[in-house]
């Protein structure tokens, strides 16, 4: 494989020492600060991980909230990131579609230290409130996802169903770390951290194990556990008063703030 090498920790440290003089070049006084970020800053990084930098600057890049580039350097991947930290925690660190994942990120400083201990130091407010309406917002995508896999079922379309059913788990994942307020560490570690949320549907694990141990093709026992996984998941939403279902569908008039 030509381009895709192992690299160690330390390996990966000597590349960020290459890399922050053309950084300091590139943005010159626009620059305010440099962190790593992912698995390198958790010290998580294996063999073939890549190799995630974050680039604070004055002014936010022309016309956009980010920039960056990413290019494969020997093998490795190595991502650049740059923009404001009025931009960074609007988008990452506050409740926004990609928080199930982004909330978690943590940064290691390499330049201005004080300034990327002010960033990690950032808490939501009325993260409870904000997390909860964010999952009502994805409803639709939930009673989409798992009303696909109900007509792969029915049509026996077994070639079909694996890619429907790992989609729509994948958004079910994604609404259980908004239920819960805990947003996951890594993509890979999402059905780990699911297992020990207290906010779930009871036979959610039922559906992780049907998927994990690959016995997903006996179609009667999934449809049955998927359907109840649907109908836990209305109740707990009921439970705090949230009524997905309206029969607002008329474009003129307003729908409700998850809508």
């Amino acid at each position: 494989m030509k381009g895709l090498k192992k690299y160690s920790h330390k390996d990966r440290g000597k590349i960020i020492k290459e890399m922050i003089p053309l950084i300091k070049k590139k943005f010159g006084k626009n620059l305010l600060a440099l962190a790593a970020q992912a698995s390198y800053a958790r010290n998580e990084d294996y063999a073939y991980s890549d190799l995630e930098l974050i680039a604070f600057i004055k002014k936010k890049p022309r016309g956009k909230k980010w920039d960056g580039m990413g290019k494969i350097r020997d093998g490795l991947l190595v991502e650049l990131m740059w923009t404001t930290k009025e931009m960074y925690l609007q988008h990452v660190r506050e409740v926004t579609d990609d928080w199930y994942i982004a909330g978690s990120d943590r940064l290691v400083p390499l330049i201005n230290k004080k300034y990327i201990e002010e960033i990690n130091a950032y808490q939501v407010q009325n993260l409870k409130e904000k997390c909860w309406h964010q999952a009502a917002g994805l409803w639709n995508e939930i009673q989409e996802g798992v009303a696909k896999v109900l007509n792969a079922i029915i049509k026996k379309n077994r070639d079909g169903l694996p890619l429907l059913l790992i989609v729509n788990y994948w958004w079910m994942l994604k609404l259980l770390a908004l239920l819960n307020q805990k947003p996951y560490t890594t993509f890979a570690k999402g059905t780990t951290q699911a297992k020990k949320f207290k906010t779930k549907p009871a036979h959610f694990e039922d559906l992780t194990r049907l998927i994990i141990e690959g016995k997903y093709q006996n179609l009667p026992r999934l449809r049955k556990i998927i359907q109840q996984v649907f109908t836990e998941f209305e109740n707990i939403f009921e439970q705090q008063g949230f009524d997905l279902y309206y029969d607002n569908f008329d474009p003129n008039k307003p729908s409700k703030p998850w809508g």
